[in-house]
Order: C-alpha cells, then sequence, then structure tokens
C-alpha cells in the first residue's frame, strides 16, 4: 500500500511540475518576430496608422516614419545620434568642388573637403585654412556661398 501511494505521489508531482514546466515555456519563449521589436509588423498594425503611437519602438529602433530606402540623408541624425552618409551620387569630384572654391575665394589650398546632404540638395563643403567654409553644389558645381567654419 505505501508503494501505491508512493507511485501515486511521484505521478502527480511528476505531471504539475511538467504542467508548470510547460506554462513558463509559453510565458517566456519568443517568436522570431517577436524577439526583435524593430522587425516588420503584420498587416493589422498598418490598419491603425492614424492612431496616436503609444509604444517605445522609436526609443528602439528608431524613427518609424521614416523612408524605408535603407539610408538617411546627410544632416538628419539617426537614432543614435550620428550623422547618416549623404544620399545619391554626385555630378562632379570632390577635386572639381576644391578647384571651384579654390577659384571662388582665392585664399589659397583649401584643408578639407566633405560632400554633405543640406536640405536634401548633395553639397560639397569645402574648409580653408582661414575659417572658411565655401558650399560647392554637388550636381551643378556652382557656388552655393561661404560661412564660417564651425569648429
Amino acid at each position: 500500500m505505501k508503494i501505491n501511494r508512493f507511485v501515486a505521489l511521484a505521478a502527480i508531482a511528476l505531471l504539475v511540475v511538467g504542467a508548470m514546466g510547460a506554462v513558463s515555456m509559453k510565458a517566456f519563449a519568443q517568436t522570431p518576430a517577436q524577439a526583435d521589436p524593430c522587425s516588420q509588423q503584420d498587416d493589422d498594425a498598418a490598419e491603425v496608422q492614424n492612431a496616436p503611437d503609444t509604444d517605445n519602438v522609436d526609443l528602439q529602433c528608431g524613427d518609424q516614419n521614416a523612408p524605408d530606402n535603407g539610408q538617411e540623408a546627410e544632416g538628419i541624425e539617426s537614432a543614435d545620434g550620428q550623422d547618416a552618409a549623404p544620399t545619391g551620387t554626385p555630378a562632379i569630384t570632390a577635386e572639381a568642388a576644391q578647384k571651384t572654391a579654390e577659384s571662388y575665394l582665392n585664399a589659397g589650398t583649401a584643408v578639407k573637403v566633405e560632400l554633405d546632404d543640406e536640405n536634401g540638395a548633395l553639397v560639397y563643403s569645402v574648409e580653408f585654412s582661414n575659417g572658411t567654409d565655401v558650399k560647392v553644389d554637388a550636381m551643378t558645381g556652382s557656388v552655393l556661398g561661404t560661412e564660417p567654419t564651425e569648429d
């Protein structure tokens, strides 16, 4: 009789532990789509586009209203605070922009040439040692203007 009671208690304990394991697996296990909050959401979420945003996905993944082209424009900070690479292909080279800026300013040789995206337009920023920054349009090669170098 003691053995039957022991076997019955062992079977009940095994069932209870198994049930607890199944419940905890279901509660804590995540599918791959749930594991990454930045992954593509289902079509039901697209129906509530005009609803106010009440989650924290923007904090985890960045701006959800940004274009989905895989790149961000220069001058617009990404979610991690870093500037993204400029988009598009310039029509002129950095050397041509440097020569244009040097002939425009007539102040010697440029120290630095950088491709930027300013308000949606590709622009070369050509910096001179005298503290001047000449903006050259990367598509037309024309000088857009000058401004003091930001240090």
